[in-house]
Formats: structure tokens, sequence, C-alpha cells
């Protein structure tokens, strides 16, 4: 495993535990819940400019690039979203919402 994918992987896993936290709590009822967590959860982390540069570094994002879905970055925060909204679609640590819903993956997650 290089470098950049333990990177992306502990983001995930830092979004997995946030989310199921939030799912724990009672703020994720539905798919669209989650969807919008994320989004919420990725704006956060991509406030700081200096973070953002980071991100993209550790997580491998190439700033030049045309995201598919998002465009090419006007600046870092973009650039930021996209490494993070990237990291987690690519990792298989990143809980999907059939995960959630799954009594025995809450009990797993639980210990």
């Amino acid at each position: 495993m290089s470098f950049t994918n333990f990177n992306i992987d502990k983001i995930a896993e830092e979004f997995t535990s946030d989310a199921w936290e939030a799912f724990n709590e009672e703020d994720l009822n539905t798919y669209s819940d989650l969807e919008i967590f994320k989004e919420e959860w990725i704006d956060t982390k991509t406030i700081n400019t200096n973070e953002c540069k980071e991100y993209c570094e550790d997580l491998g994002y190439d700033i030049f690039e045309c995201h598919p879905a998002f465009g090419r970055p006007k600046n870092w925060s973009q650039a930021g979203y996209n490494a993070i909204y990237d990291a987690l679609a690519e990792s298989d640590k990143t809980v999907k919402w059939e995960e959630l819903i799954d009594e025995n993956k809450r009990f797993e997650y639980n210990g």
C-alpha cells in the first residue's frame, strides 16, 4: 500500500466514524441525509487553504485535473474538496448507507 492509499483510507475511516456517530444519534435517517452529511463534512474540512493544500498532496490529487463532476478547481478549497470527495469514493473503508442500516454491521462497528 502506498502512502497515498494509506491517507485515502485514513480520511475514509475518519468520515466513517463521524457518519456512524451521526447515524447513532439519529441525525441520518435516509440515504439523502448521508449524502448531505458527506457534503457538509467535506465543506468543513476544506475551509483552511493550507489544509486543502495538504489534502491535495497527501491524497495525490492533481489540482490541474478537470474533475468529472465538479470541473477544474478554481481555488485550493475546491481542489481540496475534490481530493476528499474522490478519496471517499475510492476507499472501501467509506461507509455506505446499506451498511448503516444493516443491524449486523452496526453491531460490528460498535464492538
